[in-house]
This record gives C-alpha cells, sequence and structure tokens, in this order.
C-alpha cells in the first residue's frame, strides 16, 4: 500500500505537469510583449543609501553589500537553504511513518527530526524569507533609498548563517565525521598513530548529535539531555533571536521615518503595515525567549536553578516560552496576510474592500497575541479562573482574522478576477486558512483542548495554518516581484502546476491528521497503533506532492532566471487599467523603468496621483468617479453582467443590502441549528461521564463550524469562478458590512465561549484539587506515577502499588479520582476515547475526576514528549464492574502479579506509597 501510495504521489503531478505544459504557453502570465528586449546596457544601476553606484563583482559584492535589495536577496537565498533543509526533515519523518513501527530510522533519529524540523523552519525559514521579501520591497514602496541602517541591516542578516550553523551542528559534525571516518580507514593502520589514532580524530567530531529534546525545549528534559548540542542549539537560536531584533528595529524605523512625502500613514500599503506590527510584537517577544534560553543554559552549564523542579521550574519554562511561543505565530503570519492583502486585490482589478478594518484588525492582532499564551498549557493544573480568562481572549483573537477573511472575498466580489500564478497561491492559501482559522477555535475551547491536545490535531491545524497562508503567500510574493528582481519571466505551466500539487498536497497531508487526533492518536510517536497506518499512509503521500511543489518551485527559478523572456517595460501586470500600478514597478531602482520609459497611465507621477494608485490604501481620485469604467474595458462585452454603477446600486453588489441580508441570515441559520443540535443531541452513548460532556460540546460546535467553514468555502469558489475576466466595478465603502460581519463573527465566538466555560464547570472537567475528606464515601482513588519510559501505580484503597503496569484498572459506575505525578521528567496522562487529559509534573501532583460508565479496554498514552522511548508510553485502562475490581486489586495485593499486569515480569509489587489518599 505504502508503495503504491509513493508511487501515485510522483506519478500523477507529473501528468498533471504534461498537462498543463502542453495547454499553456510557457511565458504568458501576462499580456504579450512586442516590444525590443532590453539590451545589457540597460541594466539597472545600484542604489546604496542613496548613492547611485557600481558594484563590485563576484563574492566581494554579497559579502560587502548593505543595499537593501542585495540584503533582501541574501536573506531569500537563506531561508531557501533553510527551508528545503528543514523540509527534508518532514520528508524523513511521513517516511517512517508510513508503516506503524519504528523501521526506517531509529527512534533517536526520529525525535530529532521533529525537533530540527520545527526549530529550522520556525526560526531561520519563515522569517528571514519574509525579511527578505521586506527589505527588497519596503523601501521601493514607502519612497525610501535604503533600510535606516543599512549596515545594521546587513549584519543582522550574517548573523543567521552562524547561528544556523551552530543550532544544527550536530548533524554537520556527524556528516564530516562519518566521511572523514571512511576516508582515513583506507589508509595503513598506524598512518594516524602520530594523531592520536583515528578516534582521536573522528570521535570529537561525533560526540556531538543531533538534539532530540523538541522544539519547545521542555525542563527538565532539556536540562537533562546529556548532550552538548544542546547548548549549541541555545546559542544559536539566542544568536537568531539578536539578528531578528535588530531587523525589526530597522523596519520600524524606516517605516516610521524614512517615507517618502507623498507616503501618508493613511497611504502606507498593507504589507508595510503587517511588517510594522510584526516588528513591534518582535520587539516584545524575542527578549524575553532569548533572556530565557540564557537561563536555561546557564542551568545546564553552570548549575544554576532557574528551572528546578521543586521550584516550579518546569511551569515557568512553559510560561516563559510560550509567552514568545504564541506570539511568534503572528509573526509569522502576520507578514503573509500583508502579502495576501496587497497581491490579491492587484489580480481582482479593484482596491481591497475595507483597508481601514484590515489596518485596525492588524493592530488588533499584534495587541491580543501576547494575551493567549496560556492556552498551550491547558492541561498543566492552572487555575480553572486563570484558564477560563485566557480561553476567552484565545476564541477573541480569530475575530480580526476573520474580518481579513471576509474582506478578502468581498474584494474579489464584483472584481475582474485573472488566476495568474500570484492569485492561484493567494487563494490556495486563503481555502487553507479558512478551515485552519476554524479548527483553532476548537482548540481555545479548553474541553476540547484537553482531549485534543499533543495529538495530531494540533499538527494538522498548526500546519494548516503555517502551511497555508506563509508558503502560499511567499510563492505569490515570488512570481508577483519575479519580473521585478529578475528583469525576467517566469514558466507559466511549471508555476500553475506548482499551485496545484501544493494546494492538493497540502489538503491531502494535513486534513487527515484532524481525525486521527479527534481519534486520540499522539504527536510525537514513531511507533502508533495499526488502526492509524492508512491515515498515515495518506498524509505522507500528501508530503511528498509538497516536496514535488517544492522542487517544481526551484526549477522554475533557476531555468527562468537563466533563459525566461525579458520584461520590457513597467506595467508588467497590466495595473494601469485599473488603477493600481504600485509605486515599486516605476521606483527610481526598479528594473523595468530602466528598460523602458514608464508608461502614460492615469497613475503616472507627473500627475500626482501616484499616492491613490500605488497602494492598497488609497481612495480614489477625484476624476475618478464610481460610475467610470477602468481604460480599456468595454462595459458591453459582458451585457448580463451590466455596467458598473448598475451593479453597485443593486441589492446583490457587495456594497448594497443584500450583503447585509446574507450575514443575517446566516447567524439566524447557525443560531437555529445551535438551539436544534441542543435539543437533539443526546448525552448517550458515552463511555465516561467527561466524554459525555466533551463529546456532546463537540458536536454542538461542529453544527456551528461546518456550515461556517462550507459557508465561506463556497463563496470564496463562486466568487473566484463568477467574476473571473468582465467588468470590475470600484471598490465601494461599506461600514455597516464591516461592523456586521465583525459583530455576528464575535456573536458566534462568544457562544463557543459561553457553551465551553459551561462546560468547564462541571466537577468531571475541572482539574481544581479535592481534599480526599469532601470526596464520596464510595470514590475510588488511583495514583499513577509516570517515569522513563513507563506507568507505575498505587490502588489507595488496597495500599498495594505495582511498577511498570501494563494494565490499570477502574471500576464502573464510582467516582473515579486519577492523581498523577511524574518521577523525572514531564509526563501525561491521556486517555483520549474517556476526554481525560493531564500534565504530569515532578514533584507535583494534579487530578482527573471522571465516572466510568461502561466496562471495555481503553488506550492509555504520554502525550507529552518525555525522551527517546516517549513512543514505549502506552498502556491500558481496564474498566471493570466494581465485583471484578475488587477480584483484581485484591489479586495484587496478594502478589499475584500476572493477574494486574500483561506481562508477568513486569508485575513486582512495591511497597505502599508514602502519600495518603
Amino acid at each position: 500500500m505504502s508503495g503504491l501510495l509513493a508511487g501515485l504521489a510522483v506519478a500523477a503531478p507529473c501528468v498533471l505537469l504534461a498537462v498543463v505544459w502542453v495547454r499553456t504557453e510557457p511565458f504568458a502570465d501576462a499580456r504579450e510583449r512586442r516590444d525590443e528586449p532590453a539590451s545589457a546596457d540597460d541594466a539597472t544601476p545600484a542604489t546604496d543609501g542613496g548613492t547611485v553606484r557600481a558594484k563590485p563583482l563576484g563574492p566581494l559584492r554579497w559579502l560587502t553589500t548593505v543595499d537593501h535589495r542585495d540584503v533582501g536577496l541574501l536573506y531569500l537565498a537563506f531561508g531557501t537553504v533553510a527551508g528545503l533543509w528543514g523540509g527534508m526533515d518532514a520528508m524523513m519523518m511521513r517516511t517512517e511513518l508510513l508503516t506503524n513501527t519504528v523501521s526506517v530510522w531509529d527512534a533517536e533519529t526520529y525525535n530529532a527530526l521533529f525537533t530540527t524540523h520545527g526549530i529550522t523552519m520556525l526560526f531561520f525559514f519563515a522569517a528571514p524569507v519574509f525579511a527578505g521579501i521586506a527589505n527588497y520591497v519596503i523601501p521601493l514602496l514607502i519612497g525610501a533609498d535604503d533600510m535606516a541602517f543599512p549596515r545594521i541591516n546587513a549584519l543582522a542578516f550574517w548573523l543567521l548563517p552562524p547561528a544556523l550553523l551552530i543550532a544544527r551542528a550536530g548533524i554537520v559534525t556527524e556528516l564530516i565525521g562519518k566521511t572523514l571516518e571512511g576516508a582515513l580507514g583506507l589508509l595503513p593502520p598506524n598512518a594516524m598513530a602520530p594523531f592520536g589514532g583515528l578516534g582521536g580524530i573522528v570521535d570529537p567530531l561525533l560526540a556531538l548529535e543531533p538534539p532530540g529534546i523538541g522544539w519547545t525545549m521542555y525542563t527538565p528534559l532539556s536540562i537533562q539531555d546529556p548532550n552538548q548540542q544542546v547548548n549549541l542549539l541555545l546559542l544559536g537560536l539566542h544568536l537568531s533571536g539578536v539578528a531578528t531584533t535588530m531587523g525589526a528595529i530597522n523596519f520600524i524605523a524606516t517605516i516610521v521615518s524614512e517615507r517618502g512625502d507623498e507616503v501618508s500613514w493613511a497611504d502606507l500599503d498593507l504589507f508595510s503595515w503587517n511588517i510594522l506590527t510584526q516588528s513591534g510584537i518582535v520587539l516584545f517577544a524575542f527578549p524575553l525567549l532569548g533572556s530565557a534560553m540564557v537561563m536555561l543554559l546557564l542551568d545546564r552549564v553552570v548549575g544554576t536553578t532557574f528551572f528546578a523542579v521543586d521550584g516550579g521550574g518546569p511551569i515557568l519554562w512553559q510560561h516563559l516560552f510560550w509567552f514568545f511561543g504564541h506570539p511568534e505565530v503572528y509573526i509569522l503570519v502576520l507578514p503573509a496576510f500583508g502579502l495576501v492583502s496587497y497581491i490579491l486585490p492587484k489580480f481582482a482589478g479593484r482596491e481591497l474592500f475595507g483597508f481601514r478594518f484590515v489596518v485596525y484588525s492588524t493592530l488588533a492582532i499584534g495587541v491580543l497575541s501576547f494575551g493567549v499564551w496560556a492556552h498551550h498549557m491547558f492541561a498543566t493544573g492552572m487555575d480553572p479562573r486563570v484558564r477560563a480568562s485566557f480561553m476567552f481572549v484565545s476564541i477573541a483573537i480569530a475575530v480580526p482574522s476573520a474580518v481579513k477573511t471576509f474582506n478578502w472575498i468581498a474584494t474579489l466580489w464584483n472584481g475582474r478576477i485573472r488566476l495568474t500564478a500570484p492569485m492561484l497561491f493567494c487563494l490556495g492559501g486563503l481555502a487553507l486558512f479558512v478551515v485552519g482559522g476554524i479548527t483553532g477555535v476548537f482548540l481555545a475551547a479548553i474541553p476540547f483542548n484537553l482531549v485534543v491536545h499533543d495529538t495530531y490535531y494540533v499538527v494538522g491545524h498548526f500546519h494548516l495554518i503555517i502551511m497555508g497562508v506563509i508558503p502560499f503567500s511567499m510563492f505569490a510574493a515570488c512570481y508577483y516581484w519575479f519580473p521585478l528582481i529578475t528583469g525576467r519571466w517566469y514558466n507559466r505551466p511549471v508555476a500553475v502546476a506548482q499551485a496545484l500539487v501544493l494546494s492538493v498536497g497540502s489538503a491531502v497531508t494535513f486534513l487527515p491528521m484532524l481525525v486521527t487526533g479527534t481519534e486520540g492518536l499522539p504527536r510525537r510517536y514513531a511507533a502508533y497503533p495499526q488502526a492509524f497506518e492508512l491515515l498515515n499512509q495518506i498524509s505522507s503521500a500528501g508530503a511528498y506532492l509538497i516536496g514535488l511543489a517544492a522542487v517544481l518551485w526551484l526549477f522554475n527559478m533557476v531555468q527562468s532566471y537563466r533563459v525566461g523572456p525579458p520584461v520590457t517595460d513597467d506595467d508588467v501586470w497590466d495595473l494601469a487599467e485599473t488603477g493600481q500600478r504600485a509605486r515599486e514597478w516605476h521606483h527610481p531602482a526598479g528594473r523595468p523603468t530602466q528598460r523602458a520609459p514608464a508608461v502614460d497611465d492615469a497613475a503616472s507621477e507627473d500627475e500626482g496621483d501616484e499616492s491613490e494608485a500605488g497602494t492598497d490604501g488609497g481612495e480614489p481620485a477625484d476624476d475618478a468617479a464610481p460610475d467610470d469604467e477602468p481604460d480599456g474595458v468595454d462595459p458591453s462585452a459582458d451585457p448580463g453582467r451590466g455596467s458598473a454603477l448598475d451593479r453597485s446600486s443593486s441589492d446583490d453588489a457587495i456594497g448594497g443590502r443584500g450583503a447585509l441580508r446574507l450575514v443575517a441570515a446566516v447567524t439566524v441559520a447557525i443560531a437555529v441549528l445551535v438551539v436544534a443540535g441542543r435539543l437533539l443531541l443526546p448525552l448517550t452513548g458515552f463511555d465516561s461521564t467527561t466524554e459525555a460532556l466533551i463529546r456532546t460540546l463537540n458536536r454542538r460546535l461542529l453544527l456551528v463550524a461546518v456550515p461556517l467553514a462550507l459557508l465561506v468555502e463556497a463563496v470564496l469558489v463562486y466568487a473566484v469562478w463568477r467574476f473571473r475576466g468582465g467588468v470590475a466595478i470600484p471598490t465601494p465603502e461599506n461600514t455597516a458590512l464591516e461592523i456586521s460581519w465583525t459583530v455576528a463573527t464575535a456573536f458566534v465566538l462568544l457562544f463557543v465561549a459561553v457553551v465551553s466555560y459551561g462546560v468547564l464547570g462541571s466537577p468531571f472537567v475541572t482539574a481544581t484539587p479535592e481534599p480526599a475528606g469532601e470526596r464520596p464515601a464510595n470514590a475510588t482513588e488511583i495514583e499513577i506515577v509516570a517515569e522513563q519510559f513507563d506507568y507505575d501505580v498505587r490502588y489507595a484503597g488496597a495500599n498495594v502499588s505495582v511498577e511498570d503496569a501494563d494494565v490499570i484498572y477502574a471500576p464502573t459506575d464510582r467516582p473515579v479520582y486519577f492523581e498523577v505525578r511524574a518521577e523525572d521528567v514531564l509526563h501525561s496522562v491521556h486517555l483520549p476515547a474517556l476526554g481525560l487529559k493531564q500534565d504530569a509534573f515532578p514533584g507535583q501532583w494534579n487530578l482527573l475526576h471522571t465516572r466510568l460508565l461502561d466496562p471495555g479496554e481503553y488506550r492509555l498514552y504520554c502525550a507529552e514528549f518525555c525522551g527517546v522511548g516517549h513512543s514505549r508510553m502506552r498502556t491500558t485502562l481496564s474498566v471493570v464492574s466494581p465485583e471484578e475490581y475488587r477480584q483484581r486489586v485484591d489479586a495484587l495485593a496478594a502478589g499475584n502479579g500476572t493477574a494486574g499486569n500483561a506481562t508477568a515480569g513486569n508485575a513486582a509489587v512495591a511497597s505502599p506509597s508514602d502519600r495518603t489518599g
């Protein structure tokens, strides 16, 4: 099966590429150019801090440059290398997961792969690529000669390559060591004696191993790991944080102080707005992460006790890390939002709908991003009131993201959509983002989060956001500005094929993870139950499609740079006819302007309309009334669509009353579904009281989420199908519509928060410890102590303990209290089928409270990463009748080990625990 899926994953895209290649002209994404190709004498002179000068040739240029465009290209090259490196880690992981056993790599390698994959993609791929795009285009967009601090700009980049090599030195030294070991082994036996023998040369190189502590670096595992590469990892990440902070300061200074006289805050483009907000988040988030890493490094090397177990250090690390970690998500996605907001309107033939509301939503995300970090810690046993506050903020932050989505769709509505390669990537990323965003609302709800946290549901949700909008926006920007950067056209069939392969591959990879996660498959498991094998194979096939898309992009970039047709004017995307020819295309430093004179259109700088036509935020010029058709467009060409004036005043236009009616109808329909679901969905068919509460909540939320997601996706597809080509009407202002869908979204999310809080108030869901004396007389107390890599169990009523228990017994029809603790590092007790999840910290007891309804066998996992044997920490909870439970426990008390365990050798009866019930 796995071979067949791998073959289909390779063959299908090749067939698709061949079909697209045959049916499409290779270099025809814009209108056919008839101008004479530019000569080499027309090459663009370089600017450096406002001074035009000739650049040195060869490596000296790239090693000494402070020009913002060259630095931007260096960032892009570095990010590409890091992204391909991190992507190879992902391909290796998905190859291992083709089978449910550890068959390709060993457990140590698998743990190192997901550690280095996460760190590389977050710190060394996404952020540098966006920094490169911003470096290249922001000075052009705002009319600046260069960045505010060119030398600091270059220094910030040159800190990144050594940071990456230090962070991933383990794999580099291992590769060098293995190569030397093979090469020097061919020499005579005594040839290396003067150097201490072969081991004296190779062993130091093999001493560093790729880190296997997880990309979150949770303590105390990250402190106890003897691998010295962890120290280098912390130093490399700290260095990358310094570089990112330097870049953020530079962007803020540039946007605030280096704007041209014609660029006011109202005229600032949305990409610059998002980079400005992102840089502000960086200033608050990265210094905290750097400080936490220094403390962790001191704990490892010097022996300090910042994160000591006795002082609550494991939880302290989580607070410090996630105070950075969740704003980091928005550090990554805000530039992507800005690129979509900037590029999508260009190919919709109209200005962005609701420019001011999109700016406000961007600023709102920047503020709210610092109030949601603890939703990664709902299972740590924190006070329920604190958890509830973070739940409400985590749900509220979805409102500005929804506003952006609606504004993008409203921009497409009544537009003139051109399905160019940049537009295809924007649309594909938007479609994935809708699903990823809605699944994130579920994770913000504490009861549901307790079931699916640390499962593949989180992996699927996170990657639908990160893999969806981020690479898609990067590719859209790459193809949009490729003519500007290189002066050449890319290959359209390859670009279109890449967009389709990437869209399909992303959906095939991450949507099955939502299913496996909901069913309880823990993430970070190299070995997993066989029932999940088929879905994992489907995800792996989709991952191979993503890898193929990356190869197609790399091929397109190299070949198009070498042989692509030259660009011969400065309106390569035909933006003048819609009044959107932006500033970068006729900036003095831009390539196309130097190849041919600027076209004489309504956006000419000489006519003073540059600030309106060149940005996403400008208002239409006075002489461009709403009833004027764009230049060169004949409204009679499509009589069924009517004139712009007719359509803009009709109820079905986005500026009319029809959209308000649609919002009202959707709100009423969702309310009806919620009420119907509450009345029709029974609290039956569940295995525990906790599962009954959480699963019922999940069903009711699905009644809201699924229709809403399908509606948004359907409107997106309809808008693309209905408004491709034809006539675009000017973008109207409709404050009432903006407010209505903002309020409607907030209303839906408020419902999610309220019903989730109601479930959270149940004693079966809350993790607040209760005094033993207040528990019911018939309650059963079971203590579970996790250690590497098994569970010890103590049955308090019988005062008997079992070490390395393969089976844990619990009775039905009784209140059951599981008290959990970790012996060494952070563990967890996760029973997804019963709706139970609780982290286990050393030195801290936590509580799981439920009533088990049906006898049966239920899988118990450790969901928190706890080391190399993480995937071995699986046992079974056997739920039996109260009478059989007493018999089983009495047998254990009598010393009959085989009665309590699947393996007799694991069933040694230990002395009673010091802790009493």
